[in-house]
C-alpha cells in the first residue's frame, strides 16, 4: 500500500512543481527532492 502524503508535502510538492514551470528557484528544490527519493529507493532495493 502506498503511503498516504500529508498537506504539507503535497503543498510543497505542488508549489515546486508551479515554480518549475516557471523556471524559478523551485525547479532547483524539485530536483533535490526528486535525487533524494532515488536514492532513497536506490538503498532500499540493495537492502533487500
Amino acid at each position: 500500500m502506498a503511503k498516504k502524503k500529508s498537506g504539507l508535502q503535497t503543498a510543497l510538492f505542488q508549489w515546486a512543481y508551479q515554480s518549475r514551470k516557471a523556471g524559478g528557484r523551485g525547479a532547483d528544490v524539485l530536483k533535490s527532492i526528486e535525487d533524494v527519493e532515488n536514492t532513497l529507493s536506490q538503498v532500499k532495493i540493495k537492502k533487500k
